[in-house]
């Protein structure tokens, strides 16, 4: 019998105001998952009850929001348990980071509006390195991933789309269950996945304060965290590959180059 794991994600710095841009989240097996939502509903039940964990809301502790009138000493107390929580039911925590400036000046000017996010990249990336880590390192199981509900036009579809492209790839074969978006106010996992996400994000895009849920977060489950960053060099990569296939695919056309819809400049 083929166990499967499930990996939760959530992505930070989408909104493009931080110079870095993350995808994270924790995997784990379906039987500690399904046993995840009580315990963490009861550090949330507080006192004070919190509905939901979004670290945005957490950080701000708005006097309109849920946070309202709850200290900055006991947000980080909840926080702790929170983290805890992870601890007993993940395995492994996984994230992938961009500087969104180097996808800014190496893709975004020369790819098709439809695909002009970095949250694209960092999509694919997350499955290779979860993929990747379960077949040298565990024992090979498939895995499910649920990631943060998004824009269904700018994000979902186009990644669902991806996912279908990608699957035919050798390295997915078999490795993959399923992908699918879901409400991170209803599916407490994701809510996991963007507190580890946002303490990622800030800690690479904020000088001098390092927080110690960083570390706790990260390093909660049993199994050692796994990091990889996309660097200029890897876009460059990806961009000669892209622009490579593209001149094939409009030469096989007889579309001559100049007319091409997209192209990147010749260094």
């Amino acid at each position: 019998m083929i166990h499967m794991l499930k990996a939760f994600i959530d992505d930070s710095g989408s909104g493009g105001d931080s110079p870095w841009y993350v995808i994270a989240g924790y995997v784990g097996t379906v039987e500690a998952w399904d046993a995840f939502e009580g315990p963490w509903r009861n550090v949330l039940d507080g006192p004070p009850k919190l509905e939901y964990f979004k670290a945005s809301e957490a950080e701000s502790l708005r006097s309109e929001g849920q946070w309202s009138g709850i200290s900055k000493d006991a947000r980080n107390v909840r926080i702790d348990a929170l983290i805890g929580v992870i601890q007993k039911f993940a395995t492994r925590a996984i994230y992938v980071r961009m500087m969104q400036k180097d996808f800014n000046d190496v893709i975004k000017p020369y790819i098709p509006k439809k695909w002009d996010n970095a949250y694209f990249f960092l999509f694919m990336g997350f499955m290779a390195a979860s993929t990747s880590i379960e077949k040298y390192v565990g024992e090979g199981q498939p895995i499910e991933f649920v990631f943060d509900c998004a824009e269904k036009k700018r994000i979902q579809d186009p990644s669902l789309l991806l996912y279908d492209q990608c699957m035919t790839l050798p390295q997915f074969g078999g490795r993959v269950h399923n992908i699918h978006y879901e409400d991170e106010k209803k599916f407490t996992p994701l809510q996991a996945a963007d507190l580890l996400a946002w303490q990622i994000r800030r800690r690479f895009s904020v000088d001098g304060d390092i927080r110690p849920q960083f570390e706790m977060a990260l390093s909660a489950p049993a199994e050692r965290p796994f990091e990889h960053i996309v660097t200029r060099e890897d876009l460059e990569g990806y961009g000669e590959l892209m622009d490579r296939n593209a001149m094939e695919n409009w030469a096989a056309m007889g579309l001559p180059e100049e007319k091409r819809p997209w192209r990147r400049p010749r260094k």
